[in-house]
């Protein structure tokens, strides 16, 4: 049986990996569920406690979140992050091809579509600032985040790209430029609604 002060220490040392709030939950939960199984078998608690962080030993190392990031977190978060951000890309790139197709065959919607997404961006962040979910300093983080970072990289690479072939001054205002805008402010809307909701996307 599991006393109320070695619970305390299975959560301080938990609560060392800076884990989401659901997944420090989980694992805890994982971490008494295998360390009363041990203790059934004969081990002391501090037995239990040594074997069990060796089995969760590599989930629970410390890793970079992003080639782009300096922000340390446990690698079993690094694999949900991976796929959250997955998730946003491909929303977004499926959210873009419509805005192209908007572009080409409706062309006065796109520019409703551009204002419709600029104030829904504009509201999230009026929301996270409102109801103190994000602070000054983490918007400014906001600019440097990985997503963003390679949107940037990416959006150059397109650019030069376009503008190489095309030969033409005003590349920019090609529908590629336009429609990499629209995928940037997905991203970002995206970003945004996690943090409200306080799921981390290392902002």
């Amino acid at each position: 049986m599991i006393t109320n002060f070695q619970e305390r220490e299975i959560k301080n040392f938990l609560s060392k990996k800076n884990l989401n709030a659901v997944i420090l939950n989980e694992i805890y939960d994982h971490f008494v569920i295998q360390i009363s199984e041990l203790m059934k078998e004969n081990l002391s608690f501090q037995e239990a406690f040594l074997k069990t962080k060796v089995v969760w030993q590599y989930e629970l190392e410390m890793v970079n979140a992003d080639a782009l990031s300096f922000k340390k977190i446990a690698r079993i978060e690094k694999t949900i992050l991976k796929s959250r951000f997955r998730n946003i890309i491909f929303s977004s790139i499926a959210f873009s091809l419509i805005g192209l197709g908007v572009f080409l065959f409706l062309n006065d919607y796109f520019y409703i579509m551009q204002i419709g997404l600029a104030l829904l961006s504009l509201s999230m962040l009026l929301y996270n600032f409102a109801f103190k979910k994000l602070k000054f300093r983490e918007y400014i983080e906001l600019s440097f985040h990985p997503l963003i970072l390679k949107n940037f990289f990416i959006g150059c690479i397109l650019f030069f790209i376009v503008g190489y072939f095309s030969q033409n001054i005003h590349f920019w205002e090609f529908e590629i430029g336009k429609v990499f805008g629209v995928y940037g402010m997905l991203v970002q809307i995206q970003l945004l609604y996690f943090r409200s909701k306080k799921v981390n996307v290392l902002i």
